[in-house]
């Protein structure tokens, strides 16, 4: 039996993690050295066609940045989104999968020859079916030093994750109310769980989650990279969209910018010294700038907290007894300073960097039972058990247990006619613990009619039904042959499995002759996870 490791694959950073023979949890540092986080940036050879992952990538990039890809974790699953570099499609899951490759790499130096089993891979709590899916994808498709493809265990929800690493490093009994805060390098996650603590039982159970995926510290860069700009142009009469477009000044503030962000967690002020055209200027950036140039995208954070507490009858005064800070960019003085303001709750910053990797791991190492029922043991047109429950059950040192109960994030339903008007009839609703199988019976619309094509949606609602303007659909087709000769409003039962890592299954069963029907989904954008993904499987690192 190998090692089963941890990996949080992040916006700007990612991070490796397991736990040795001595029951310990260890960060697993890059090869190269520099720290025990890998840039998620890939930079690939224009000449010799190598590519290069983490700090190096950033640094063969300063002289070719149309060569260089970074945050491509905001575009997983977009069937939209396809990056050409030197000439090569390649998804945002094939760029993953490279990340993940050096990853595993590390672990493999890192464990000395021993060979790894699997890995638990984490994503944000709010990731919808085709971002898990993708991520599942990035994963399978890395190709060990040993010839064979990464085992992806489970798609784990970060908050979770983080949760458990910080409760592993209490020993008392407790029973609390926490919101995970977690603000990274590109995603924003916030989630509310419960965890009850008795001596050697630990119980950790979600009880709501949210978030936005297009929000994280790279939007405070964004902000701060304005200012600076701007402040120059009006000192020195330069152009702002000439300046924004250089490609040397975009290199420039790419260093810089960031730098200067993470300097300001420290001190109250920091200098820069932009040039541009002959020109150069000295800029002084103080704390109480960099605040207020940020403040609307903190009050962002603020509102979707209490949207999503609302909507569950909760709040963060009344209902939350600590909040956790998770994820690099809650380093930053104004998100502890403005929560306190806000809610007036304690506050424990826990491993803002490493958490995520940590708890992974702890599951990775520990996990007894896992009941999901997912794509990978559902045979071809089998309708699958129900489940047994969603509960995860880890096995820590000393006799300790901890329960984990995970929940959907998303609310899942077809489109279906309401009182004359397009609604999507969720099956599956949010909050509800996963994994979890949900019928529902439909009738034919017609006498003989050959097949059914499901209109499937995803959305946030809390509610039966949800408008279609407020969900996103998973596929462009979703067929289900139909048995020959069936009447008119024949019963057909659709069955939505949700497995544990947050992935759809679609069965049907024609319920006049008990048979069970293939369901043949064609995902939006098709099979857009694998452009690239050969290029990338014999791509060399270096």
């Amino acid at each position: 039996m190998g090692k089963k490791i941890g990996i949080d694959l992040g916006t700007t950073y990612s991070c490796v993690s397991c736990v040795d023979d001595n029951g310990v949890t260890r960060i697993i540092d890059p090869a190269e050295g520099g720290g025990y986080t890998t840039p998620s940036v890939v930079y690939f050879d224009p000449d010799s066609g190598e590519a290069v992952v983490g700090s190096a990538a950033r640094q063969e990039g300063a002289l070719h940045p149309e060569c260089m890809v970074e945050r491509v974790k905001n575009y997983m699953g977009d069937p939209n989104y396809i990056l050409n570099v030197n000439g090569q499609d390649y998804s945002p899951a094939a760029i993953s999968s490279l990340i993940l490759k050096k990853l595993i790499g590390d672990a493999e130096c890192w464990l000395g020859g021993e060979e790894i089993e699997g890995a638990i891979i984490t994503c944000p709590a709010y990731f919808g079916d085709a971002a898990r899916e993708a991520t599942r994808i990035a994963g399978e498709n890395v190709v060990m030093s040993n010839g064979q493809k990464l085992k992806v265990l489970q798609i784990l929800d970060e908050p979770v994750a983080a949760a458990l690493a910080y409760g592993d490093s209490r020993h008392e009994d407790m029973q609390k109310n926490v919101l995970v805060y977690d603000l990274g390098g590109g995603t924003f996650d916030v989630t509310v769980m419960k965890l009850n603590f008795v001596g050697d039982s630990r119980n950790m159970e979600v009880i709501t989650t949210d978030g936005n995926h297009q929000l994280g510290g790279k939007d405070w860069d964004a902000a701060l990279s304005d200012y600076v700009r701007n402040k120059f142009c009006e000192l020195t009469g330069a152009d702002a969209d000439e300046m924004q477009s250089d490609p040397t000044q975009i290199q420039w503030f790419s260093e810089n910018i960031e730098k200067t962000k993470i300097m300001l967690t420290k001190k109250e002020s920091a200098i820069l010294i932009p040039s541009f055209n002959g020109n150069k200027e000295k800029i002084e950036i103080t704390r109480e700038i960099f605040d207020t140039e940020t403040e609307s995208l903190l009050n962002q954070t603020i509102q979707l907290i209490d949207d999503m507490m609302d909507k569950k009858g909760l709040s963060v005064v009344n209902d939350i007894d600590e909040i956790i800070l998770v994820g690099g960019s809650t380093r930053m003085p104004q998100v502890e300073k403005r929560l306190q303001l806000e809610y007036n709750k304690p506050i424990t910053s826990y491993e803002p960097d490493k958490a995520v990797a940590m708890g992974a791991a702890l599951v990775a190492n520990g996990i007894k039972v896992d009941s999901s029922v997912s794509v990978s043991n559902v045979a071809e047109g089998e309708v699958p058990p129900p489940p047994t429950g969603g509960t995860i059950v880890i096995e820590g040192g000393a006799g300790v247990q901890t329960e984990i109960i995970v929940k959907c994030t998303k609310s899942y339903g077809l489109l279906a006619v309401s009182n004359g008007e397009d609604v999507i009839a969720n099956i599956i609703m949010k909050d509800t613990e996963k994994p979890t199988l949900q019928m529902r019976r439909f009738g034919t619309a017609q006498a003989n009619q050959s097949s059914i094509n499901l209109r499937v949606f995803e959305n946030n609602s809390l509610e039966e039904n949800a408008t279609v303007e407020e969900s996103v659909e998973l596929y462009e087709n979703c067929i289900v042959e139909l048995t020959p000769g069936l009447p008119a409003n024949a019963p057909i039962e659709i069955t939505f499995n949700l497995d544990a890592s947050g992935i759809l299954v679609i069965t049907a069963l024609d319920v006049t002759n008990n048979i069970s029907k293939e369901v043949r989904p064609v995902r939006v954008g098709g099979d857009v996870n694998n452009i690239g993904m050969d290029a990338i499987i014999g791509t060399v690192l270096r």
